[in-house]
């Protein structure tokens, strides 16, 4: 069925580029550029299809309940998650090692030698707060959760600063990155500061801690560009990956502190290439940090979380993303951390 249609589709683009060489203005038939343009649209929606029928028999097989004001959530706390899906994937890694520093308020409790010093400029309030949840309901997930199902969150009261690789940035590419992080700041009241460019590239367990790199701080969240043969888990339909890196002094006392995105600028050319492509690049990237602040698949292609990635995909938030994006930006503040 994937090979019919990516054929299809490849005669439809033909097609298309020859009623336009009807004009006088127009070359006789299609270059061979835009014949290599097609190939790949083709290539790119038959891989998406093929995924996508591949992800409707999981889902049959296991499928994920529809999330409402009582609901549960998966656990996800003491694993590291690589998800290889049709658009994105999500990795958390959790770091518990004690250390000999006690912390204030805690003299029992050490704080991990592998940790930063307490940061001095913390705000005691929160820095911004999400919208109020909308009235519309649908499905959300969340990648971890505490004892008492709330979602691990972003310290409300520090902004998350990020820095981006541009290496092999797509043209646009740090525009569509501004445009996703926006769009997750207002749905979350969260705060992003850009602290510019690096050459860091994507590692499977990055630590959240880089002093040598980054100072005595929590590492910013990374977002960088690659490709399937410099990074081998965007083989395949993998547009994309990304998640939190959490950190705690207890299994239920964890909170977000760095994270990473690294996303497939192949791929993402190649869906910018096409029709709506900057929408549709867009709500790759926004699906990407939509994991970053903490939101895991759901199966409602209603929703931007939606774990099947098509060209008729939703490229912006749906109802459920947008109350589980308010539950992630109502944490508590942090400033032990």
């Amino acid at each position: 069925m994937g090979d019919e249609m990516a054929d299809d589709d490849f005669d439809e683009a033909v097609r298309r580029m020859l009623e336009q060489a009807e004009h006088a203005d127009a070359p006789a038939e299609p270059s061979a550029e835009e014949r290599a343009r097609a190939a790949r649209q083709a290539d790119l929606a038959r891989r998406l299809e093929e995924q996508a029928e591949f992800e409707r028999q999981l889902a049959h097989r296991d499928r994920k309940h529809e999330r409402t004001a009582s609901r549960g959530s998966r656990r996800a706390r003491w694993i590291a998650p690589l998800i290889v899906l049709a658009m994105i994937g999500a990795a958390i890694w959790f770091t518990t090692d004690r250390g000999q520093d006690a912390i204030a308020g805690g003299p029992e409790i050490a704080r991990p030698s592998n940790w930063p010093p307490v940061a001095e400029d913390v705000s005691t309030t929160p820095l911004g707060a999400p919208p109020p949840a909308p009235q519309a309901t649908g499905p959300y997930e969340f990648i971890a959760t505490h004892d008492d199902d709330s979602p691990v969150t972003w310290d409300p009261c520090r902004p998350i600063h990020y820095v981006v690789n541009p290496a092999g940035q797509p043209e646009g590419g740090q525009e569509l990155i501004e445009a996703a992080i926006a769009k997750a700041s207002a749905a979350t009241g969260l705060q992003f500061v850009a602290d510019g460019t690096t050459d860091e590239t994507w590692e499977k367990q990055r630590d959240p801690y880089l002093p040598d790199r980054y100072g005595e701080r929590w590492a910013p969240v990374l977002i960088s560009w690659s490709t399937e043969q410099e990074t081998p888990p965007l083989g395949g339909y993998v547009a994309g990956l990304g998640g939190p890196a959490s950190v705690g002094l207890s299994e239920d006392d964890v909170t977000n502190v760095s994270g990473d995105i690294v996303l497939d600028a192949t791929d993402i050319s190649a869906v910018l290439e096409g029709p709506g492509g900057a929408a549709a690049a867009q709500g790759i990237i926004q699906h990407e940090v939509g994991h970053l602040v903490g939101l895991d698949h759901v199966a409602d292609p209603a929703q931007l979380m939606n774990t099947e990635g098509s060209p008729t995909s939703a490229t912006d938030w749906g109802a459920g993303d947008l109350r589980g994006l308010h539950e992630l930006g109502s944490g508590t503040c942090r400033p032990d951390i």
